[in-house]
């Protein structure tokens, strides 16, 4: 069966959450408590059922995630002429770099405050803060571009699965 990037990603994010209450229902049933000389309730639970159950999702999702990341290495994001894995490493850096640059835009070019000796204390900063102000705006634009193409390529490209 072939899906779309964005297809496997979601079915994956579904079998983890299958997977997630599975292990939280096995939290809860694998022990019981009764007091002494009382009846017991024990509640349904099968070891070896749950950790075959566990099992085959986490062979299902390593099956998935492996497709998807070959496609990733393969599949590129034409706007920006990398693979779909290199564009999601560009994004992180990118991310990183925005929130460096909205620090560095925030600041006044010359700042002052009084010391406590009654003087006045001065810090400026030694690059253009309009400058920053720029490429902070430019770079939010451009990780904006980058989301959409590999949102696009995710929905247009499909693995077998």
């Amino acid at each position: 069966m072939k899906m779309c990037h964005s297809e496997v990603i979601k079915y994956i994010k579904e079998l983890e959450n299958k997977k997630d209450q599975l292990l939280s229902l096995e939290n809860r049933n694998s022990t019981f408590s009764y007091q002494e000389g009382g009846n017991k309730i024990v509640p349904p639970y099968s070891y070896k059922k749950t950790r075959s159950e566990v099992d085959a999702l986490d062979e299902q999702i390593r099956k998935l995630r492996h497709a998807l990341a070959v496609a990733n290495c393969s599949v590129m994001v034409e706007e920006f002429g990398v693979t779909i894995g290199e564009a999601l490493v560009m994004l992180a850096q990118y991310q990183n770099k925005r929130s460096v640059l909205e620090t560095l835009s925030n600041r006044q070019q010359i700042n002052s405050h009084s010391t406590f000796g009654g003087g006045a204390e001065i810090t400026e900063c030694n690059y253009d803060v309009r400058q920053a102000e720029k490429d902070y705006e430019n770079l939010r634009i451009l990780i904006g571009k980058l989301q959409v193409a590999i949102d696009r390529a995710n929905l247009t490209n499909y693995v077998e699965v």
